[in-house]
């Protein structure tokens, strides 16, 4: 039996969220992870500012500077992660690259990331950024998809979850936005994917910030899947759509509602200094 990575969760989100920390802190624990305090944090999406794991088992931490974060008023909510991991006893590399964690779905030795990435490094070439990315990952290369039109953080997270080496799971969006439908799917279709529809419905929410409604940001540890809950018809429907897609895995819905208000969910607010691909997910 593999050994599962550790989740870490920053040291504002019990404060924050008390409820849902709890809630998800169960969750991994049950689903046989140790959970984790990452210190010195400013704000909960430790997905975005926290490094990279790669196979060899370097961290990668890229420049967390997204355009969204550049206004002055921002500038307390960003995280100095080289302090968090010193504090660890951490060793890592750094990228001048400008990159969200949020921004890099990897499983199976597959990176999928939206082309945001390119409107953050608008100084690199695409063909050197990509190249650049998928060294620094150690991948053979980076898949591009679109972001959201109407995601200002524009990460991958909240798009595309991957089954396996070549089937992604992407968001249920086809009768209220077509267009992004074709494009996503067309895009993972170039890079070899079969896309499976994951049903989705954030279309009550009352501004695109919130997160409410989309359950693609769930969380596979080992033989477990922690998926967020919120309370509309499409928890029924994505739980049974995950049980066949996911045959002998346990399934534990946790409320996430509270943090997905804020815009983002599980795989948002949680990391780990170990590839889970090459521990068992």
């Amino acid at each position: 039996m593999s050994v599962l990575p550790a989740f870490y969760l920053a040291d504002t989100l019990a404060p924050r969220f008390p409820a849902a920390a709890a809630a998800l802190t169960a969750a991994l624990t049950a689903a046989g992870a140790a959970v984790n305090t990452l210190p010195g944090t400013c704000d909960v999406w430790a997905r975005d500012y926290m490094p990279l794991p790669t196979p060899s088992g370097n961290q990668v931490l890229f420049r967390y500077t997204p355009d969204y974060l550049r206004p002055r008023r921002y500038h307390s909510t960003i995280t100095d992660a080289a302090a968090v991991l010193r504090r660890l006893g951490l060793p890592f590399t750094s990228s001048p690259l400008v990159v969200d964690g949020g921004n890099v779905v990897r499983r199976f030795g597959r990176v999928v990331m939206t082309d945001k990435v390119l409107r953050e490094n608008p100084e690199v070439p695409q063909t050197q950024l990509l190249a650049s990315l998928a060294n620094a990952l150690e991948v053979d290369h980076i898949d591009l998809v679109p972001a959201h039109p109407r995601d200002f953080t524009g990460h991958a997270d909240g798009l595309v979850h991957l089954l396996d080496e070549r089937t992604a799971l992407i968001n249920d969006c086809r009768a209220q936005e077509p267009s992004l439908w074709a494009n996503l799917q067309a895009a993972l279709h170039r890079a070899g994917f079969d896309c499976v529809p994951l049903p989705y419905n954030p279309y009550q929410n009352p501004d695109f910030t919130s997160a409410v409604g989309e359950y693609i940001n769930f969380l596979c540890v080992g033989s477990t899947l922690i998926v967020p809950t919120y309370q509309q018809p499409e928890d029924d429907a994505v739980q049974r759509c995950l049980q066949g897609l996911y045959p002998g895995h346990d399934i534990i819905s946790v409320d996430g509602r509270a943090i997905a208000r804020q815009g983002g969910v599980f795989h948002c607010v949680t990391w780990s200094s170990e590839l889970a691909g090459h521990r068992g997910e």
